[in-house]
């Protein structure tokens, strides 16, 4: 089956070995860019996984992630791509298991969608657990912990990440808006594939350099003003 490449962006710390719970247990048939947020590396190695990106910035969360991934990768890189995903440095899941996820979404030519996770993952929703015997589940949103987008999508992010640090709100409310706009409205839990999330969920009573947790940002007024303009912005990129 013929597709166009995906990427897959994976978080590192600069501290811990890098995408070290990852299991190399097959070639990926995908790029990987690995971005350090501490911004203190400037090489990464590997073993098992050869041409290997590497973007090192100084970030917070993953409203600032985002941001730079989309520089580097059409400011700077000019790239073309299906898929990009986005996954936390915590997800414990195979190379193997990230070719199936986007096999199956061309497949099923999905447009915003996840992996499910296991029942002992640390987790907020109860609604992306696995559920066996069932191989995609639509739904109406999938959290910022390990998003996969339509590329046209994940540029529409852009202009939101200027004003959250924390990315709260991409998930639930600016995506599915996104969507409708684009007529990209397929979007599904992939229970085919299950990551673990291996630690507890710690960003939602963390204070942000601009001063807000994930809440402020959230329930800030302005965050209406900055939603529609990226809305209308988005009919320019």
């Amino acid at each position: 089956m013929q597709t166009e490449r995906s990427l897959v962006v994976i978080t590192w710390d600069g501290k811990a070995a890098p995408l070290d719970h990852i299991l190399v247990d097959a070639p990926p048939q995908f790029d990987i860019l690995v971005f350090d947020h501490s911004a203190k590396k400037q090489s990464v190695e590997v073993e098992g996984l050869s041409n290997l990106r590497l973007l090192s910035k100084s970030t917070e969360n993953k409203g600032q992630v985002f941001a730079e991934v989309y520089k580097y990768l059409y400011e700077e890189q000019q790239s073309k791509y299906k898929y990009i995903g986005v996954l936390d440095d915590d997800l414990f899941v195979s190379i193997s298991d990230l070719n199936k996820i986007l096999f199956i979404a061309n497949l099923e030519k999905l447009d915003v969608f996840q992996p499910s996770i296991t029942e002992d993952s640390y987790h907020d929703h109860q609604r992306f657990i696995h559920k066996p015997g069932v191989q995609i589940v639509e739904t109406g949103w999938i959290e910022i912990m390990c998003p996969f987008y339509k590329e046209d999508l994940f540029k529409g992010i852009y202009p939101y990440c200027h004003h959250t640090v924390s990315g709260q709100g991409i998930d639930v409310y600016l995506i599915p808006c996104l969507q409708k706009l684009m007529g990209l409205t397929k979007t599904a839990v992939v229970h085919a594939v299950q990551i673990k999330h291996c630690r507890p969920i710690q960003s939602g009573n963390k204070i942000y350099s601009n001063g807000k947790n994930n809440l402020q940002e959230i329930k800030n007024k302005n965050k209406t003003i900055y939603l529609y303009s990226t809305l209308s912005s988005i009919f320019t990129l």
